[in-house]
């Protein structure tokens, strides 16, 4: 990371409050703050000899510029060092048109006018920091204004958080003079290797190469034994077709366990119905986590009734009446043994516990919890839980020995009556538990009406993924069909389907069909589908599939060391990798390595690469291949290979991304004419 301010008084102007230049101030100011580069940025004036005097006292690159006042706003504009000789004439006349007025300021026309080549300067306007310059009021100047200027810390911390705004930068604005003032820190970091005027202005581009923060930038590491280098952000891999691209990817996934390898043509549809198939399968295992969540509740009744039976527990009371109306008519027939106190003794009922429990086991988190403590004992005294959580425990002991106690007893009765039946020649009432026959009823009534709620058309889970909107909702069962996806196999489901409508008797159907694990009723009552939809709403298409697959694979990616994307441009369009994958790879490069291979100008430049490799082979005299790698920071001007030789940046990005200079200026020119 490199720290510089590009925005340093020199000269008092009407603009300034007045001050004495100071050239050992702004020694001790660049030395104190540990500045890499500044640039002299006075109002609508440059200073040539001064300039000269301080740049050459310096040992850091200074930068001329110039502050302008224009449209009621202000404007700096930073040349290169060595275009100063031009630098010079255009604020001449700038210089110029403010004499030539009653006020500083000059508008956009005239502006040009001085800078007819204004798009080779840096431009940065007084963005959030008075007075700000309403880029509405300078169109033309708006296309090259990639950063502005911010006034304080919490305004740049702001700013960078709006991916929609300019790129925030802070400067000191400071006026240098002696004695040296206590700035604050208002300097900015840029992530870059080479302080030049070009690398400046691509790294003004990217909100992820500025910061206040030294520690945010991206570091290069060695990965290859061969030296090779990637970035702890994006890398772009670069190179002509049979190049050693594929092969140098592979060789930098080799050295990650847990990677993401991407390869070309991986999520590119091959067969519309096959891919359709899979797609859906995909889905289906998806949706399946979801409508477990969704129907886990509805599983616990289920898992209750299942083994409830209406038509016994009727007939279990049909033979209870009948065995009294014969033990009536029988009453001559009783002897010793019927006569006997536990005879016709009924068998103690056990209390069940469950709520209990569950009372106990939510108190317990109350009481334990240290996170939320004085959340809780804002409403709830803490002696007071404790004492529930006693009371509580010992009601469950006291009722769980009642339980065990009435066990026992009821092991004796039982055990009783059945030597007192063996010998006696009188007719015996069966055992009967009126209480649980009338639980099972009012359970059934009420699973009846759980489960038509269960059926209820309704959206459980609704979210975006870029243009793609993911839907999963909860419907009915509509046919056969339908429920036969569930069961996985080609068994019957018509008579089940029959008794759909009635959720008791379709309960017992599936109970009584044996191919269908008891556990895995619950899911035959409603159906969960899992949709992903398109802009306009529709089920997406085969190329569509192919691009959410990918948009997904890449959301799901930040658990893995390392993700590495062979020409993703090989199966999707430009507009789809600009407006989709470009800000998801740099999203995913502030959290792991990113390395992708294209040819492609959206992927390659688009998502500002923070390292660029270029593979090369070289046919030899003697007809054996070479392969060269070069390698280097986005912001240099060349690439070196791993021997020390060079090549120009430009030049590869050229060839490689737009087919050669003059293939890019040919397709400009056509732009232009359709433009105009």
């Amino acid at each position: 990371m490199r720290k510089i301010d590009l925005h340093i008084h020199t000269c008092p102007t009407i603009s300034d409050h007045p001050f004495v230049f100071s050239l050992k101030a702004l020694q001790q100011y660049v030395s104190n703050y540990h500045l890499d580069a500044i640039a002299i940025t006075n109002h609508n004036v440059f200073n040539e000899s001064q300039f000269q005097e301080i740049r050459t006292t310096l040992s850091i690159p200074v930068f001329p510029g110039i502050e302008v006042d224009i449209e009621s706003g202000h404007l700096l504009v930073i040349s290169d060092p060595t275009d100063i000789d031009d630098f010079v004439v255009h604020c001449n006349q700038i210089w110029h048109y403010n004499n030539a007025s009653r006020t500083s300021r000059i508008t956009e026309d005239q502006f040009i006018s001085a800078f007819p080549d204004y798009k080779k300067y840096i431009l940065i306007p007084h963005y959030d920091k008075s007075p700000t310059l309403d880029l509405e009021r300078v169109p033309h100047l708006r296309s090259c204004i990639t950063c502005g200027e911010v006034s304080s810390v919490k305004k740049f911390i702001t700013q960078k958080k709006r991916m929609d705004n300019l790129v925030p930068i802070l400067f000191s604005d400071w006026r240098s003079c002696a004695p040296l003032e206590n700035l604050d820190n208002r300097q900015t970091y840029i992530d870059i290797e080479d302080i030049s005027l070009s690398a400046l202005k691509y790294a003004l581009t990217d909100r992820e190469k500025v910061s206040i923060d030294p520690n945010e930038g991206h570091t290069i590491f060695q990965v290859l034994d061969n030296g090779l280098r990637i970035s702890t952000g994006l890398t772009v891999v670069l190179g002509k077709r049979s190049s050693g691209k594929s092969y140098t990817l592979q060789q930098i996934a080799n050295q990650f366990e847990n990677k993401k390898h991407i390869q070309q043509f991986a999520l590119l549809s091959k067969d519309i119905e096959t891919d359709q198939t899979k797609f859906n399968e995909s889905l289906q295992q998806k949706g399946s986590a979801i409508a477990e969540r969704f129907l886990i509740p509805f599983k616990a009744v289920v898992d209750d009734v299942q083994q409830i039976d209406l038509e016994q527990d009727d007939k279990s009371i049909d033979e209870y009446l009948s065995s009294l109306k014969k033990v009536a008519s029988e009453a001559s027939r009783q002897d010793i043994y019927s006569k006997a106190s536990l005879y016709q003794e009924s068998l103690y009922g056990i209390k069940e516990l469950k709520t209990l429990v569950e009372l106990i086991d939510a108190v317990d988190p109350l009481l334990h919890n240290v996170e939320y403590r004085p959340l809780i004992q804002r409403h709830i005294d803490f002696a007071s839980l404790c004492a529930l959580s006693v009371e509580l425990k010992k009601q469950y002991i006291s009722e769980q020995t009642l339980n065990a106690q009435m066990n026992y007893a009821n092991a004796i009765i039982t055990t009783v009556k059945k030597e007192l039946r063996v010998h006696s020649s009188a007719t015996s009432i069966p055992d009967i538990d009126f209480y649980a026959i009338s639980m099972n009823k009012y359970k059934i009534e009420r699973f009846k009406e759980v489960a038509q709620l269960v059926k209820q058309e309704r959206i459980i889970q609704q979210r975006l993924l870029y243009s793609y909107q993911i839907v999963v909702d909860a419907v009915p069962f509509n046919s056969v069909r339908e429920l036969q996806k569930i069961k996985h196999s080609k068994a019957a489901m018509s008579e089940s389907f029959a008794l759909y409508d009635d959720p008791y008797s379709f309960l017992k159907n599936l109970r009584s069909r044996g191919d269908i694990a008891s556990s895995e009723f619950y899911k035959y009552f409603a159906q969960i589908r899992y949709k992903v939809l398109n802009r306009y709403g529709s089920a997406a298409s085969g190329g569509e599939r192919s691009e959410f697959n990918l948009l997904q694979e890449l959301n799901e990616v930040t658990s893995s060391e390392i993700l590495i994307l062979d020409e993703p441009e090989s199966s999707f369009d430009n507009l789809f990798l600009k407006d989709g994958v470009d800000a998801l790879l740099k999203d995913i490069s502030r959290r792991i390595p990113v390395v992708i291979a294209t040819h492609n100008n959206t992927i390659g430049l688009s998502v500002h690469p923070d390292y660029i490799i270029y593979t090369e082979k070289e046919i030899l005299e003697d007809g054996t291949q070479k392969f060269h790698t070069y390698a280097g920071s986005s912001s240099s001007p060349e690439l070196i290979d791993l021997d020390g030789n060079r090549i120009s940046k430009q030049q590869i990005l050229l060839d490689c991304l737009e087919a050669g200079k003059d293939a890019y200026m040919d397709r400009r020119s056509s732009y232009e004419i359709f433009s105009n």
